[in-house]
């Protein structure tokens, strides 16, 4: 059996790996395959896993065989990564089966064993992300995210381009979706948009393509930009019909019936749910199909079908009990508890271990001297540690410093503006009126329209002057100021803006509310200077010690390529130099243009 196996290996490698080269027939490679045994059982066991992963992916009939035959490829490979493979791929089997309650025990199986494994972590990644999307659906929603944090973290350091993309995927459909309490829809739209930036980079289509453009077609419904929702939805349709991914199509139609369910459009709702049911029968995928009999219970019961509304739930009921949901949440919990219990004991037998070495030592002498030097070490790293606290403080104090001293600037301009430019072109205009009955018929119409400009410069420059005032701005705050702007904005502009607000009632924007503003102010001149928009978005969320900012419009856009570094740009880039923020910026010519900020809250 074992020569069995080499052999197919053999075979395996020369179809499936192109870069061995075609000319090489399995018996030159049998003779490669036993010169080094390390190589030769990681690149077996990775091109059969793939291979078996594929079988399962496709619900093949003979994906127990291949998965028989990796286990025993495994048991005789001196590979230490090998047996955290298979009981990655056994996890995965179990995971398509719809068992939640074994996946999640095979895949703790698999993280556990390639974590001891040491690097490369690529494959702890990819368990990790599997572990994680079961967990996902059994509820924990909490763990689930911090378990794909994690493999997100050894997607990066491994450069595992598709375990990137669904991470960062993950990302946008926790902030987006309901079912996680979040709705940040600036922030779901920020990990789509990298997800979908990676994607291009690396060429990808299919699948993780459509389902990607499924999220932001989602997320652009919500945030009200209907052209590109509907974008983004026909593409997501059009890739997954082509590769007949079912599981996407059924997402297609059932987020978009969602949204006629919020607004009791029922009837419609209805009709999504049950082209949406075709599809994910065909999908063949356990928890989807659960979740497309809740979606039609929930419908028929608002529409007081209530015969239907019952068939649907038992179905539901039904599905969730054949996939083990509640035995997964226990071992789960199992799991969590043993692994605990297993810290402890590890460092108890550490500090036995510790002890006894300590009592066997007889160099007394140099034990105290590592002694010392530990002591000197941690006396040395706390000291660092003060200085770089201290330094961090001053660095913080320097640029609120610099905060007062520009609003105090800002106030003298503003005074100097209203007080004393305000003043002479109030005098202009008294003086011209008062000319303009002497002058003739040709030269008072001229006077007029001069009296208009000057009407127009004395508004702009009131403006100006209450929007420098930073005690203004900071006594009403930031939320108020933007909304009182967009309400002066409104009345004499053809641009439609739109604040939205995704900060908990108390947030504090403190030092940062003038400048935020500013900011904010220079990118709406921008938009009505330059854009040809008919509507403008402003959106402001945080998230940990950070605030986001997205300015967006429906206008014109440009080229980012022949951006140049106009007024505007300048203000804005040193506007936020000054308070370490970071933006980035996307437009393309007839798409409007989005500008993406961050920035770090100072007190």
């Amino acid at each position: 059996m074992k020569n069995c196996l080499l052999y197919l290996s053999c075979h395996l490698i020369w179809i499936l790996n192109p870069s061995l080269g075609l000319a090489q027939h399995p018996d030159s490679l049998y003779k490669y395959y036993q010169q080094d045994v390390l190589a030769r059982d990681s690149t077996s066991i990775q091109i059969y896993a793939t291979y078996t992963i594929s079988q399962i992916n496709h619900r093949h009939t003979s994906s127990a065989q291949f998965l028989d035959s990796l286990e025993q490829m495994c048991a005789v490979s001196s590979w230490p990564k090998a047996n955290g493979i298979f009981l990655r791929v056994k996890a995965r089997f179990y995971d398509v089966s719809g068992n939640m309650d074994k996946a999640l025990h095979f895949y703790n199986l698999a993280i556990d064993t390639l974590r001891m494994a040491g690097p490369n972590y690529a494959n702890l990644s990819t368990a990790l992300i599997g572990a994680g999307f079961v967990l996902l659906n059994t509820g924990l929603h909490k763990e689930s995210l911090q378990t794909i944090k994690e493999a997100y973290h050894f997607a990066k350091q491994t450069r595992h381009s598709k375990n990137k993309w669904l991470a960062l995927n993950f990302f946008g459909d926790y902030y987006y979706y309901s079912a996680f309490k979040q709705e940040q829809f600036d922030s779901a739209l920020y990990y789509y948009l990298k997800t979908d930036s990676l994607m291009e980079e690396d060429q990808m289509s299919g699948y993780f393509k459509a389902d990607n453009d499924l999220g932001l077609a989602d997320v652009y419904r919500r945030l009200g930009n209907e052209k590109l929702s509907e974008k983004y939805w026909k593409r997501a349709l059009e890739e997954a019909e082509r590769n007949n991914n079912y599981g996407v199509i059924y997402a297609l139609y059932v987020d978009k019936a969602e949204v006629f369910q919020e607004k009791k459009q029922f009837e419609k709702a209805l009709e999504l749910k049950l082209k949406a049911y075709e599809y994910v029968q065909a999908s063949g995928y356990f928890e989807f199909i659960a979740r497309a009999n809740q979606h039609l219970y929930e419908t028929y019961k608002s529409l007081g079908d209530y015969e239907h509304a019952l068939d649907y739930y038992e179905r539901y009921i039904a599905a969730q009990d054949s996939m083990n949901k509640h035995e997964a949440l226990v071992r789960y919990a199992e799991l969590q508890a043993k692994y605990e219990s297993q810290k402890k004991e590890k460092e108890i037998v550490r500090l036995r271990n510790e002890n006894l070495l300590q009592t066997k030592n007889s160099l007394i002498g140099l034990a105290l001297l590592a002694g010392l030097l530990v002591g000197f070490i941690a006396w040395h790293n706390r000291k660092l540690h003060r200085k770089n606290t201290e330094l961090k403080r001053k660095n913080r104090e320097i640029l609120l410093a610099q905060l007062k001293g520009q609003n105090l600037e800002r106030k003298r301009m503003a005074t100097e503006l209203h007080d004393n430019l305000n003043t002479k072109i109030a005098a202009i205009r008294w003086q011209l009126e008062a000319v303009t009955p002497s002058v003739s018929e040709k030269a008072q119409s001229i006077l007029t329209k001069t009296l208009e400009l000057v009407d127009d410069v004395y508004g702009d420059v009131r403006l100006i002057s209450h929007n420098l005032m930073p005690e203004k701005v900071e006594a009403m705050g930031l939320i108020h100021a933007l909304e009182n702007l967009l309400t002066q904005l409104k009345q004499n502009n053809k641009i439609n803006f739109e604040l939205v607000v995704n900060t908990k009632p108390d947030f504090q924007f403190a030092s940062l509310t003038y400048h935020l503003y500013n900011i904010i102010f220079e990118m709406i001149n921008n938009i009505l200077k330059h854009a040809q928009a008919d509507n403008g978005w402003i959106s402001i969320s945080a998230l940990d010690d950070n605030i986001l900012l997205t300015v967006s419009d429906d206008g014109v856009g440009f080229d980012i390529a022949e951006m140049t570094s106009g007024y505007g740009i300048r203000n804005i880039t040193s506007r936020l130099e000054n308070i370490n923020g970071k933006w980035n910026i996307e437009s393309s010519p007839g798409k409007g243009t989005k500008f993406f900020i961050e920035i770090p809250k100072i007190d």
